[in-house]
């Protein structure tokens, strides 16, 4: 325990000095040996929409699943969502477009510092269109049943499988609910568009932009010189835009 507690101190200090990022999902990555889902049980979303899709994450409830200490985390475009714990299944609605998933496993909660984790189990990327539903199927020991007569390409990356409806709707029915889960999110250049609009708009970290900042000294250096006596012409000053690049 004292070396858990000098490994987060050690991590934090880290961060806090230069700004590194922490993969953590501390308090929230009890696995079902811990703490059971409890949630609701399963229930088909009465989902239509022409602009979003609907994404289904689940891992089958087995012996491994079940007696597990530690659930791996789920992550979508550098964002933790949940930790995936045995006989648990959630579901979120997808803008079309691009996403990354990783799931980590960590130790009490620590994954790890920038690029350096304890252990990465999957990593896939996945290309959402609209109006069209995802099955994501998590399972160490129990590889997906796939048919010989099916045409669909196998998308995933070890434990982690895209599944068809007609395997996930048998498993589905056995799982609960987690805590996490039933909202929106957004595709990765729709989240990139976001946060280089708030670069323009000067608001990130709640600062004045450099350009608004500008205005403020041009106008208050404009009053000052109607106060003031005609002078000699000055020189030229120059028009610096700013760029945050």
């Amino acid at each position: 325990m004292i070396k858990i507690v000098s490994m987060w101190l050690a991590a934090a200090a880290l961060v806090l000095t230069s700004g590194c990022t922490i993969h953590q999902s501390m308090g929230d990555s009890f696995g079902s040996a811990v703490r059971e889902p409890h949630g609701a049980n399963f229930e088909a979303i009465s989902f239509k929409s022409e602009y979003k899709a609907l994404l289904y994450v689940y891992r089958p409830a087995n012996d491994w699943s079940m007696d597990e200490f530690e659930a791996p985390s789920f992550n979508m475009n550098d964002k933790r969502l949940f930790n995936l714990k045995g006989g648990a299944y959630t579901w979120y609605e997808l803008q079309p477009g691009s996403y990354d998933i990783v799931m980590r496993r960590g130790l009490l909660g620590f994954e790890g510092v920038n690029n350096l984790v304890l252990s990465t189990v999957a990593s896939m990327h996945l290309e959402v269109q609209a109006g069209k539903t995802y099955y994501l199927r998590y399972s160490e020991v129990e590889p997906p049943k796939v048919s010989t007569d099916s045409t669909a390409a196998v998308l995933g990356d070890g434990p982690l499988q895209l599944v068809d409806a007609a395997l996930a709707l048998t498993e589905l029915p056995v799982t609960k609910m987690l805590h996490h889960g039933g909202a929106s999110l957004n595709a990765k250049a729709q989240e990139e568009d976001k946060d280089l609009q708030r670069v323009f708009d000067g608001s990130i970290d709640g600062k004045t932009s450099s350009k608004d900042s500008g205005k403020d000294n041009n106008k208050e250096s404009s009053k000052a010189a109607d106060k003031a006596e005609p002078a000699a012409p000055a020189a030229e000053q120059k028009n610096e835009s700013w760029w945050p690049f």
